[in-house]
């Protein structure tokens, strides 16, 4: 993302994620996924789980078009050029594989009807430097996989229905020209000295609003202490994304209007670059807003601070915005 992008805040998540999700494990023997990847002969069970080579989600590449969710509530349309980043092959014997930008998945899945589990297998997750303009869907894709409750083929198109009510729709993969999605920048411009004003206070994060995935938010005073981030001096910054810990470094750039992002206040702040870094992750609670937060500060486009409270601007729109508090 030539994190050109917009923040000027560059920030290299390397998100370590604590705490594993043990749904995401290999199910143990004897479970519907194990049953699903060895069938016994004549077993009915088997024979739901594992689907045959004729079945209509079987057979071919599906590339992910757009994602909804309900709780949290947002919407998001992938580009017709990114959605070779986003795939998932289902195989018969019960296994998928497919890729999250820059990242490979890979799992088992069981079926029952138009009933469809997916169970991730371990895995980590790195932060795609995308090119300006583009988001990086890799977090949100992972995990609403894991949330698929039931699946309908319709003609070329897979619709997954998740947990929440949101969806999932796929479209038969295209090949694209490889000129088609060029690379983001891979590093970052040296940045200034962070202000004093953003350093030694932990700033509790208090709304969402992101325009790519379409999502406006506020966090309820009670949750605020789950979204937190504190940047040091030397660069580095921790940050809280509910039951993930997440670490890296940021750059931020001070002084003069970002020409990328003339809406955006730079008066007590500036602009930066953002450049996550490799991550494991794991599934928080139904409703967290982990994912938003985390993709909300990969698109970080600049700063200001003002009585103790904390803007970072998202995508260089003038919209999209992380409010924080100290």
């Amino acid at each position: 993302m030539r994190l050109t992008r917009r923040l000027t805040i560059g920030i290299l998540i390397a998100v370590s994620m604590l705490g594993a999700c043990n749904g995401a494990a290999a199910p143990s023997a004897g479970s519907s996924a194990s049953a699903a990847a060895s069938p016994s002969a004549g077993s009915s069970a088997s024979a739901a789980a594992s689907p045959s080579a004729g079945s209509s989600l079987t057979g071919q590449a599906w590339a992910l078009s757009a994602v909804t969710g309900k709780t949290p509530a947002f919407q998001g349309v992938v580009p017709d050029y990114q959605q070779a980043d986003y795939t998932i092959t289902f195989n018969t014997d019960g296994t998928y594989s497919g890729t999250a930008a820059c990242n490979q998945i890979a799992g088992t899945y069981t079926t029952s009807g138009d009933s469809l589990t997916i169970t991730a297998g371990a895995s980590s997750l790195a932060y795609c430097p995308q090119i300006a303009g583009d988001t990086d869907f890799g977090t949100i894709y992972a995990h609403s996989l894991t949330e698929a409750a039931t699946y309908a083929v319709t003609n070329d198109t897979l619709t997954m229905t998740l947990s929440d009510g949101g969806t999932m729709t796929f479209g038969p993969l295209q090949a694209l020209p490889s000129s088609a999605h060029p690379s983001g920048a891979a590093s970052l411009p040296p940045g200034a000295t962070p202000p004093a004003a953003l350093l030694g206070k932990v700033w509790k994060l208090t709304a969402i609003t992101e325009t790519t995935p379409a999502f406006q938010g506020v966090v309820p005073e009670a949750d605020q202490s789950r979204y937190t981030i504190e940047f040091r001096p030397d660069g580095t910054f921790n940050a809280k994304a509910d039951c993930n810990q997440v670490s890296g470094t940021y750059e931020v750039h001070r002084g003069g209007d970002d020409p990328e992002n003339p809406k955006f206040p730079v008066v007590g702040g500036g602009s930066g670059s953002i450049l996550p870094g490799p991550s494991t992750l794991a599934a928080c609670s139904p409703g967290s807003l982990a994912d938003l937060f985390v993709l909300g500060l990969g698109n970080a486009s600049g700063f200001a601070i003002a009585d103790d409270q904390l803007t970072l601007g998202i995508g260089g729109d003038g919209i999209g915005k992380l409010d924080f508090t100290s």
